[in-house]
């Protein structure tokens, strides 16, 4: 835990030296809000939904695509010196994980204020996000562990990550819908298992692979 910590601690101190990327980032998602805003001025609980999950998406993918890019491959050589691979990739998944939920969650508040807070079920809303995201952050850290071998790592990344990720984008449209109250689907319980099922997977997939990636 104390390894992990450390590499937490320094991607921590690495994001906020490069503040202009940080800034970058939650600039995109206002501009973004704020334009659907005044193109719109006022949008059906549909369109809410689609705009939030859509901005969340790619402003995640345009975060999360430094996660192993950003960094030369000396520099993974020394961290595979003094550490395990999986407190490497587990420092990288929480903190992936808890910075997507810190985007998230602006972009919430930027669409509530403009655009209101139309959820009606708040409960199986954010358990429905909580999953969705979690999920999001693995496939994207993943996929951006493949793309560093490669010489186009941020296209290569756009195109992996984009198939995998429409699945729990397909349940969490459907889960945000039924907390929106815009249909009534009984079997919404199925759909969050569904959701956190793709998640052990995805999961055990890199905890499985990465070892063997990071090696090669």
């Amino acid at each position: 835990m104390n390894r992990i910590s450390e590499i937490f601690l320094k991607e921590l101190v690495v994001e906020f030296r490069q503040k202009y990327a940080l800034g970058g980032i939650f600039l995109f998602s206002a501009t973004i809000v704020f334009l659907v805003y005044k193109v719109f001025n006022q949008v059906s609980g549909l369109e809410w939904s689609i705009m939030l999950w859509i901005i969340t998406l790619f402003a995640g993918l345009n975060a999360i695509v430094k996660s192993f890019v950003q960094e030369k491959k000396e520099t993974y050589l020394y961290y595979y010196c003094l550490f395990d691979p999986l407190e490497l990739i587990t420092a990288k998944l929480i903190y992936n994980i808890l910075f997507l939920g810190l985007l998230f969650i602006s972009i919430l508040i930027f669409m509530s204020l403009f655009l209101g807070f139309p959820v009606k079920d708040p409960a199986l809303f954010f358990m429905g996000s909580s999953l969705g995201l979690t999920g999001i952050a693995i496939i994207l850290t993943f996929v951006s562990l493949i793309a560093n071998s490669e010489q186009s790592g941020s296209t290569l990344m756009s195109v992996l990550s984009i198939p995998l990720i429409l699945p729990i984008m397909m349940l969490l449209l459907k889960i945000t819908a039924v907390s929106l109250r815009l249909i009534s689907d009984t079997s919404v319980d199925q759909d969050v298992w569904m959701l956190a099922g793709i998640d052990a997977i995805m999961l055990g997939t890199v905890i499985v692979l990465f070892p063997f990636l990071w090696r090669s």
